[in-house]
């Protein structure tokens, strides 16, 4: 093999790593290439790719195995998605072999064996197995058998092995294997609920997603449980993940969590919540908008203004993960809907004309449309004032000028309304002759 040090074509250096992993050094050698690759400092001229790609290589060619379980864990450093397309060009070689293996029995294999990194290669192949993600995987070249030759029996129920590595020592191994027993379909909730309760970080939201991706009333139920009475990071975890659980029962677990005492887990609920109200199809936005609008107690534990503020940092995308156009979107209808319902001539309402005008600004024009809709309908005597300073500000954006223009008119329009309907009330009340009178000359 040779000195892969050259300089690319691009005029930077190849990583003097790829030079130790020359199929003439020893074991010990080339380990010490890999594990250098799966931690590279600043001075490494090689691209994140072509190191990837270095790497592949190793875990698909090299003859000993603790450096290719080494090269797995340097993927892994990299990102997940190296991982991922491990799987797939492994899969692609066993299908290529004559030997009847399937690439379900090999990951079931790796998974029995002595390499933690092995092991989460196969947790994660096996729920990848029967998936479009393995089909037309690019051309590799096929993988020494990590764990000796294929087994006459075979290998058992994938969910069932999975199950099995739930108690894995690798967190690693446990988060993927939990994530692929839902994804073929392992609907057991019991095996599941100690590892929401796991103390490591890659565990409990890999839990989470599982439940997520059973949805069956069971699953939900344990969700609903642990977002009411886990930990702080578990429950913005779960609330997080709602918003991939179109059921009615998802909504009430989230328009619980907006009383929840941690801001984080709030402000999670508020854009699960909207993201289920615009893009779910058992979520109804008015049955929400009602439960917001006629609940006290979902409001009594919090400032005033509290829920239309939360509803107004998800449109604004202000701290909030993962926000859509549409869920920004239906995330302002909800903040304007409650403002105008009881907040709109309070302390909190005079604030919210506040925000409400500042959204007249905002990148997204629907957003700063719903915003601009709303305005007129608020009773809030510093409105107008605002407007006028919006629309005469020649530094402000222009068409957040041209929104304040348009509420201005509107305001002007109803003002004018309202004292006409006035008129006829006055003349009604103090004698209705003088109506017929005055429209018999």
């Amino acid at each position: 093999m040779a000195d892969d040090s050259r300089p690319d074509r691009t005029g930077g250096e190849r990583p003097q790593a790829f030079a130790l992993l020359d199929e003439g050094n020893d074991a010990a050698t080339r380990l010490e290439g890999v594990e250098a690759l799966g931690t590279p400092s600043s001075s490494m001229a090689g691209s994140e790719r072509r190191i990837a790609d270095r790497l592949l290589r190793v875990v698909l060619t090299d003859e000993d195995a603790a450096v290719r379980a080494a090269a797995i864990d340097a993927l892994y450093f990299h990102g997940d998605r190296y991982v991922d397309e491990l799987v797939s060009r492994v899969a692609a070689a066993v299908r290529r072999r004559d030997s009847g293996d399937d690439p379900a029995a090999v990951f079931a294999r790796w998974l029995t064996s002595d390499h933690a990194a092995y092991r989460m290669v196969g947790a994660t192949g096996l729920g990848a197995a029967g998936s479009e993600d393995l089909r037309g995987a690019p051309e590799a070249a096929s993988p020494p058998n990590a764990a000796g030759p294929p087994s006459a029996a075979g290998y058992p129920d994938a969910t069932a092995r999975l199950r099995e590595a739930f108690d894995d020592g690798d967190a690693r191994v446990r988060a993927r294997a939990v994530r692929s027993y839902a994804a073929l379909g392992g609907d057991r909730i019991a095996p599941i609920r100690p590892l929401l309760r796991a103390p490591n970080a890659l565990v409990r939201p890999a839990a989470v997603d599982a439940l997520v991706s059973i949805g069956t009333p069971d699953a939900t139920d344990l969700l609903a449980t642990a977002a009411d009475n886990g930990s702080d990071r578990l429950r913005e975890t779960v609330v997080e993940r709602l918003r991939d659980l179109d059921r009615p029962e998802s909504a009430a677990v989230l328009l619980d969590a907006l009383r929840d005492p941690s801001p984080a887990v709030r402000r999670a609920a508020a854009a699960s919540l909207s993201r289920l109200v615009a893009a779910g199809d058992a979520v109804r936005g008015r049955e929400v908008r009602e439960r917001l609008v006629t609940d006290r107690p979902l409001r009594s534990d919090a400032d005033d203004g509290a829920l239309a503020r939360l509803l107004y940092e998800v449109a604004s995308d202000e701290g909030v993960d993962g926000v859509t156009s549409a869920t920004a979107r239906h995330a302002m209808w909800l903040c304007c809907e409650l403002i105008e319902h009881d907040e709109g001539g309070s302390e909190s309402g005079r604030t919210a004309v506040s925000r409400l005008i500042d959204a007249l600004a905002h990148d997204d024009p629907y957003v700063a449309d719903i915003a601009a809709a709303y305005l007129p309908r608020l009773d809030a005597t510093e409105l107008e004032r605002e407007a006028r300073a919006l629309a005469a500000d020649a530094e402000a954006d222009p068409d957040a000028r041209e929104r304040a223009r348009s509420v201005l008119r509107r305001l002007k329009r109803q003002t004018a309304a309202s004292a006409a309907d006035r008129s006829i009330e006055y003349t009604y009340v103090r004698r209705p002759a003088d109506y017929t009178e005055k429209h018999a000359e």
